[in-house]
């Protein structure tokens, strides 16, 4: 097989849940030549998937220098590092991520559960209350991927702000969004 189909088939063993044989069919495109930032940062993604984060963050690194514009291999690298919990570095990649897609209400709610782990509550409320407002379907990542960050997540949603502490609207908001995010389980 030539290079991109190793990567095709790197492609189709990712999709089918087959994260190891997936990471040997990306490598193995990318020793023939398939150097590109979508190689890496794929391979990358499969490292995540099986908690091989140093892994990843290389690959990440490799995506970010061929193209730094690559949103998707900051947020990932970010989300390695929150993995391995390096929030610091993970909120560096969360505002790269978002200079670069404003958009990704994914990359806002992470960085606000981010800054929630190193205590900046201020600046936890504020970005998770701009990922709230970005559409649903900015945020599926995060609906699909949170219970690895199970903690984290009730911990940022108990940042919301309301009008008090005990109030109602404000419960009424974090149950939404907790259901929102147990459908998808």
């Amino acid at each position: 097989m030539d290079a991109k189909e190793l990567f095709q088939e790197g492609q189709g063993f990712f999709v089918e849940g087959k994260y190891g044989e997936s990471i040997e069919s990306f490598s193995k495109a990318i020793e023939a030549g398939e150097k590109t930032e979508m190689a890496f940062l794929s391979r990358g993604v499969a490292y995540f998937r099986v908690e091989q984060f140093d892994k990843a963050v290389q690959d990440f690194n490799i995506a970010i220098d061929i193209n730094s514009g690559n949103f998707r291999a900051h947020f990932y690298r970010g989300i390695s590092y929150m993995a391995e919990k390096e929030y610091e570095k993970a909120i560096k990649d969360f505002d790269n991520t978002i200079k670069i897609k404003s958009d990704y209400g994914a990359a806002f709610f992470a960085r606000g559960t981010a800054y929630a782990q190193i205590g900046n509550e201020y600046e936890a409320q504020r970005s998770i209350q701009t990922a709230v407002s970005c559409s649903e379907a900015s945020m599926q990542w995060v609906a699909d991927h949170y219970g690895m960050f199970r903690t984290q997540f009730d911990q940022a949603m108990a940042l919301m702000p309301g009008e008090d502490l005990s109030s109602e609207s404000r419960n009424e908001r974090i149950n939404n969004l907790k259901e929102f995010f147990d459908e998808d389980k």
